[in-house]
């Protein structure tokens, strides 16, 4: 016996009244749960809501543990981010990167009314709400991988206010123009290939 559409569906509104928000997420799990219960159906000879409610019965608490643990906070989006930087093109950029704050006086365009920390945390403040809206207003989601991202750029975030905000030199240095600059090309970059990974595999969440 094969599951019909309205049983998927049932399924689905299932996992999003039990708080799995995140949709990729969520698509992981009803693909799962459908295939247990379609196995169930053929083997124990039961119909669709029979074998739905003697599977959750035995996994709904491991399933919904499952999602839970999504919700907590979580170092591997970060060492993931870590990984991408010393990966051999992104080293390559930071190569000619390095060097470009090495030849050219990159101070003489900041001015007291907006320097260096100022031009960081504009470009963390507007990734933010790029991310924000892109997600929450034009795919009208919420997808897990891409958006754990985020703390890596709230990692970032913090970076710059530990150190760039208790900087007061008239100039900054070149090693943490190259250190910032650096961390933020790289995460535009990281999330970039995040974005392109989701949107090869998102016809799988459609």
């Amino acid at each position: 016996m094969n599951l019909t559409p309205e049983n998927i569906t049932f399924i689905d509104n299932y996992l999003k009244n039990s708080e799995v928000i995140y949709y990729d997420i969520r698509m992981e799990m009803l693909d799962h749960v459908a295939t247990a219960i379609e196995q169930k159906m053929n083997s124990e000879q039961l119909n669709f809501y029979d074998a739905f409610k003697d599977y959750m019965a035995v996994h709904k608490t491991a399933i919904l543990k499952n999602n839970k643990k999504r919700y907590d906070y979580s170092w591997e989006p970060i060492k993931q981010f870590l990984l991408f930087l010393v990966s051999p093109i992104i080293l390559v950029f930071g190569v000619f990167l390095f060097l470009f704050f090495n030849y050219f006086d990159i101070n003489r365009i900041f001015t007291p009314n907006f320097e260096f920390k100022e031009m960081v945390i504009s470009l963390i403040l507007f990734l933010f709400a790029f991310q924000f809206f892109y997600f929450r207003y034009y795919l009208k989601k919420r997808f897990y991988r891409v958006e754990k991202t985020g703390s890596t750029l709230a990692l970032i975030y913090w970076l710059q206010l530990l150190f760039l905000r208790y900087n007061e030199m008239e100039t900054i240095s070149k090693t943490t123009l190259f250190v910032f600059s650096y961390l933020l090309f790289g995460y535009v970059a990281y999330f970039i290939q995040e974005l392109v990974k989701f949107h090869k595999h998102r016809y799988n969440y459609i």
